[in-house]
């Protein structure tokens, strides 16, 4: 008999195109269904003057959420992608977070990927 395959969990957290100009939240998502590891991919372009910082935020009861520390990402870039690659956590909620300090940016795509 061949081996299983682990099923892979993707969800798009953002699906179509969304200005951040100001301090931003995704919706938060359940990810009490995946393996330990997991990755968050955020697609973005069209920047102006940007400097944020990005962070993975996750919690227990999906009301109170903290970032995962070593998640904290500073962009400048105008146009790019960041990947988190996360393990270890054993949070049942997550949600991608964004702090403006300065500019705009257009997030195309936020996109959650774990194996179960």
């Amino acid at each position: 008999m061949g081996n299983i395959l682990d099923t892979i969990l993707i969800k798009e957290i953002v699906n179509t195109s969304t200005t951040v100009n100001a301090d931003y939240v995704s919706d938060s998502i359940d990810i009490s269904f995946r393996e330990s590891e997991f990755s968050i991919q955020l697609d973005y372009d069209n920047g102006v003057n940007v400097d944020m910082e990005i962070s993975i935020e996750v919690s227990n009861d999906n009301v109170s959420f903290v970032p995962i520390t070593d998640s904290v990402h500073t962009v400048t870039d105008p146009d790019g992608t960041s990947i988190f690659d996360i393990a270890g956590t054993g949070t049942n909620y997550l949600r991608v977070a964004i702090t403006v300090t300065t500019g705009s940016v257009d997030i195309q795509q936020i996109t959650y990927k774990a194996k179960r």
